[in-house]
């Protein structure tokens, strides 16, 4: 969430001769390079498959946006699957974004999770299927910001269900319970999550690190010929109303509450060589918030390079961008809020984060999902006593709409419709 009044001070960062132009999002060589958190594979018991994931969000110095920042995340210790560079950026008041926000983010995996599910559930049960889709929207909220009881909250997920097909309603109903079982971001939505945050402090930690100037130059990433990244004209979802944009500003910044949502629409791509690959369409709907088009792939196990990141990592990243959101906010606005601050500055941050995944009973119509941990680095520098850096640690875990959501149990909701109708649950 972003306003103008977030604008960065920092001057032509992004057009000097040490500026990088950033695509959204791009296939790298080298994975996340953290250096307080360390990656690890946890070892998967019999019939179970785990996905560890690993991610490291840095921000990049923009004169035009304060919450421009670039994350890199990859699987731990799976073969075959791609270290993916995305950049992640906020709206305002007279600014759009540059690249998705986190919680497009987070909710691109959210709804692309469901519907790997469901495709892996159709495989299982040997259902003869003519279409699926996932339509989600999920209600986001900040209580009393501008106060040191700011905090962030996720209220409520709904993920509908659309199919068309011939099969009798018992098995699509069969099919949506094994569906709902096996989604492990609905787990950890749903389920108090297991978190382990710590705070770094300076030290070798910053050496050879730090935040450099960049920008997004275009919307339009492409690699291999997919275009994986674009901005599009409105969603127009079946069973979701999007509502109104709302406008955040000077005004709204001290109200009591507010509220958002984010709505992803996910859909297959006949891909032979990647059945899993996906389609997602996001927005946030708030002013100057663009409508974007995604691509996941959870085809793993198959032939050949991956086209595009899994929803793990587009979950995990989310889950990372959004903390460091609310650290760009607290670095503009925490000496405000916090008196004793007033004489404290934090030069640079960045966060390191893995989330570690497990299904159990996979691909047999027992498979359950499972969101184990949450593992997390908040790397700080600057000259802060440890006192006032563990208060804007603390403020910052706390703002987080997607550690929140993880932390607490949220409230999900799935409607089934089934060739057009909505069945009962």
């Amino acid at each position: 969430m972003n306003t103008d009044i977030h604008k960065s001070n920092t001057t032509n960062l992004d057009t000097g001769p040490f500026s990088t132009e950033y695509l959204v999002l791009s296939r790298v060589e080298k994975g996340p390079d953290p250096t307080a958190l360390l990656p690890t594979t946890a070892k998967p018991a019999k019939g179970s498959n785990n996905e560890n994931i690993a991610v490291v969000i840095e921000r990049v110095l923009n004169k035009d946006s304060a919450m421009l920042k670039k994350g890199t995340v990859q699987p731990v210790g799976t073969a075959g699957l791609s270290a993916w560079q995305m950049t992640c950026d906020e709206g305002g008041i007279r600014y759009e974004q540059s690249s998705p926000n986190p919680l497009s983010y987070l909710t691109t995996g959210i709804a692309s999770n469901l519907l790997t599910q469901l495709q892996r559930g159709i495989e299982i049960l040997k259902l003869d299927i003519d279409s699926v889709k996932v339509e989600a929207k999920v209600f986001y909220r900040f209580h009393a910001p501008m106060s040191t009881r700011w905090a962030g909250y996720t209220d409520q997920v709904i993920a509908n269900i659309l199919i068309d097909s011939k099969e009798p309603l018992e098995k699509i109903l069969e099919l949506k319970r094994l569906a709902l079982r096996s989604w492990v971001a609905g787990h950890g939505l749903a389920h108090k999550t297991e978190i382990e945050p710590e705070l770094v402090i300076n030290g070798e930690h910053w050496s050879n690190k730090g935040s450099v100037g960049g920008s997004v130059p275009s919307d339009v990433s492409v690699d291999n010929n997919l275009i994986l990244t674009s901005k599009v004209s409105a969603l127009a979802p079946d069973t979701l109303e999007m509502g109104e944009d709302v406008g955040i500003g000077p005004a709204s910044i001290f109200s009591k509450d507010i509220k958002f949502a984010v709505v992803a629409i996910a859909a297959p791509v006949q891909d032979a060589q990647r059945p899993l690959l996906q389609k997602i369409q996001v927005r946030a709907i708030q002013k100057n918030y663009a409508s974007w088009v995604l691509y996941v792939d959870d085809s793993d196990g198959q032939d050949g390079m991956d086209k595009a990141p899994t929803s793990w990592d587009f979950l995990t990243a989310g889950t990372a961008f959004c903390l460091t959101s609310q650290l760009d906010l607290n670095f503009r606005f925490f000496r405000v809020i916090n008196k004793s601050f007033s004489n404290h500055h934090v030069d640079d941050y960045r966060v390191e984060q893995q989330i570690n995944y497990r299904t159990e009973n996979f691909m047999t119509p027992e498979m359950t999902g499972f969101v184990d941990k949450v593992i997390t680095k908040i790397v700080l520098k600057g000259p802060v006593s440890e006192e006032n850096s563990h208060k804007f640690f603390n403020q910052s875990l706390q703002m987080c709409f997607a550690g929140e959501a993880f932390k607490d149990e949220i409230k999900i909701a799935s409607t089934l419709y089934l060739n057009g109708e909505a069945q009962p649950s």
